[in-house]
């Protein structure tokens, strides 16, 4: 129900909001937690399948990736990734003793799983530690919410043409078109409210602009990737802890991706 939908982005998003805004130790936490209940939810999808994912060395793959991003100068990441491949490795090889056949499976989904949402997700302690990282957070934030607002909205009202039906039967080239625009045009608006509140010189509607459109194109590969989990397990949302949205795996997947694309963007051609 919309009523349900609207209830849970409050109570769930003004403490990420709140978190963004305090930024360190909280905004630290808030990423272990989010992204640590999307593991789990990965690790019980893909259980409905048989495969068994190492709940407990994923959550390990995303406390090195955060480890990494808050404490840079220990240089913490290729000697913890060289241990976390030992242990996944080690745990592969005890199950398959104990005669599980499909091990190695579970081997590379405890990879890829930590790798993809931990890895990702922990890009965005990278983006709220950059130079004005309050408000460019809150840009990409901000680019993939009212992207996937607007392609509901959009979706709802004119949707025909379906993209993947396969893969996530309700999103439409329609809908898709109108997430593009609305995340493009508000995100170019915003730096000039964060230009009011004090942002440095880089904030500017220009590249609010490049990140609203690279976020809106691109981050919906992120939802299809976790709709295509899904599928596979049978499944209809990544679990029920969120009423209205489904689980917190539902609420990331494109925040995996329009965080990269964000983070990157900056480093590599702003900042």
């Amino acid at each position: 129900m919309l009523r349900d939908r609207i209830v849970s982005a409050i109570l769930f998003g003004v403490p990420v909001l709140a978190a963004i805004i305090a930024g360190h130790g909280w905004f630290a936490l808030v990423v272990l937690i989010v992204f640590g209940f999307s593991l789990g939810e990965f690790v019980r999808l893909v259980a409905r399948r048989g495969h068994r994912a190492s709940g407990g060395l994923t959550l390990l793959w995303l406390w090195l990736f955060v480890a990494d991003r808050l404490f840079p100068e220990a240089n913490l990441l290729a000697p913890g990734t060289a241990l976390l491949l030992l242990l996944t490795l080690a745990w592969t090889l005890v199950r398959y003793r104990q005669g599980t056949a499909n091990a190695l499976t579970g081997f590379a989904l405890t990879i890829a799983g930590g790798f993809y949402i931990g890895w990702s997700g922990a890009h965005f302690i990278g983006l709220r530690s950059l130079p004005d990282g309050l408000f460019w957070t809150l840009s990409v934030v901000g680019a993939v919410w009212m992207s996937d607002t607007g392609a509901y909205a959009v979706g709802k009202l004119f949707g025909h043409n379906r993209i993947m039906p396969d893969v996530s039967p309700g999103k439409t080239w329609e809908g898709y078109a109108g997430g593009v625009l609305t995340g493009t045009v508000v995100s170019a608006i915003l730096p000039l409210a964060w230009q009011a509140l004090g942002a440095g010189p880089a904030v500017t509607p220009v590249n609010g602009l490049i990140i609203g459109a690279l976020v809106s194109i691109l981050s919906p590969l992120g939802d299809f990737g976790i709709s295509l989990v899904k599928r596979y397990a049978g499944a209809k949302d990544s679990s029920h802890l969120i009423p209205g949205h489904g689980g917190f795996l539902d609420r990331v997947d494109a925040l995996l991706v329009g965080g990269l694309l964000g983070y990157y963007f900056l480093t590599l051609f702003v900042l």
